[in-house]
């Protein structure tokens, strides 16, 4: 029988979510807090976040014998040993076919940005800075919608395919005293996002950040390299 689990993690905790030889992964910590109630089969990951990158709605999917048919109590059981910095939302039968990673149809993250004073125990959780102009931030995140090729938004070195991802939507607002940017699209890049959002927060500084933002969307020219933090990033939802 596969199931797929829908789960949150405090990414500060982990060296990324995806498996690795020193065993401090989303992914191990889970497999672990599996095996303790008898699945032992492989962890297939919606999606692969960086170190420092959480998540709220992370969806994978996992082997299991028939006889775990109380999806309430596996769920008790497995976050005995997941908590604290893993939480399993919920559990249900899927298809033999179904492929957390192959079969998601969009993803969407969100970026916290805060306007508060610096808090030393936040900072792991979302970005600290002044406050920004929501209008022309909106605007240069427009020019992200659509099909592009993102090559130059993403990690150097990152092994892909292909560079070409759909933007379905590219929006922020404020809530209390943040902002919250928010990306889906059919599929990321690694790092993508940080760059995007670094890319918006860079181009609120320039007259004509539009441009500059246009132009490394077409390759012509390097805007910014440099991400911005992992801390406020959030894998929010995955669509099938």
């Amino acid at each position: 029988m596969k199931i797929q689990l829908i789960l949150s993690y405090d990414g500060s905790k982990f060296q990324g979510s995806q498996t690795q030889p020193h065993k401090n992964s989303v992914e191990d910590v889970l497999k672990q807090a599996l095996s303790h109630v008898g699945i032992f089969s492989k962890i297939v990951s919606s999606s692969r976040t960086d170190k420092g990158v959480h998540a709220n709605n992370q969806s994978v999917c996992v082997e299991c014998g028939e006889h775990f048919n109380d999806f309430n109590r596996l769920k008790q059981l497995i976050n005995r040993h997941s908590h604290p910095f893993i939480h399993i939302k919920s559990i249900k039968k899927v298809d033999d076919s179904f492929q957390a990673r192959y079969d998601a149809k969009a993803r969407k993250y969100r970026y916290i940005i805060s306007h508060d004073e610096f808090d030393v125990f936040r900072s792991n959780y979302c970005l600290f800075l002044p406050k920004i102009d929501i209008k022309k931030a909106n605007e240069l995140l427009k020019l992200f919608i659509g099909e592009h090729d993102f090559s130059l938004f993403m990690k150097v070195g990152s092994d892909t395919k292909s560079p070409i991802r759909t933007v379905y939507k590219a929006f922020c607002y404020s809530h209390k005293n943040k902002t919250i940017i928010v990306f889906k699209a059919n599929g990321f890049l690694r790092a993508q996002v940080r760059l995007m959002v670094s890319a918006v927060l860079k181009g609120l500084k320039y007259d004509n950040g539009k441009n500059l933002i246009q132009d490394q969307l077409q390759n012509k020219k390097i805007f910014t390299r440099m991400p911005v933090s992992p801390n406020g990033l959030y894998l929010n939802k995955v669509f099938y």
